[in-house]
């Protein structure tokens, strides 16, 4: 079966395109909306920063939706951002020697 790897996207890409674009506000809009700064959100939406927990809530309180999908995004994102560098690491799997005696 061949695997594909899809680009992951940082959630403050989807942000910013399908929520405030998507709705024809500015992010001075959308963040007095959000009740944070206008750097807050634009460091969000350019991928400067990450989503936190409260701003998960705070979209999904603002724009509907739930918390936990933007927590997901943001988790997702992070893993294969990990991924990537840990794999530049070369670590390999734990393989217990089996002829080894254990002592008690």
């Amino acid at each position: 079966m061949l695997k594909r790897k899809m680009r992951v996207i940082h959630p403050g890409e989807i942000l910013r395109e399908e929520i405030i674009e998507g709705n024809g506000l500015t992010i001075t809009e959308a963040a007095r909306m959000l009740g944070v700064t206008r750097t807050n959100l634009s460091n969000i939406t350019n991928e400067k920063s990450d989503i936190s927990p409260e701003m998960a809530y705070r979209i999904s309180m603002v724009f509907g939706g739930s918390a936990e999908i933007w927590a997901n995004l943001q988790t997702k994102f992070d893993l294969s951002r990990a991924e990537k560098k840990v794999r530049s690491f070369k670590l390999k799997p734990y393989r217990p020697d089996s002829h080894r005696t254990v002592h008690a």
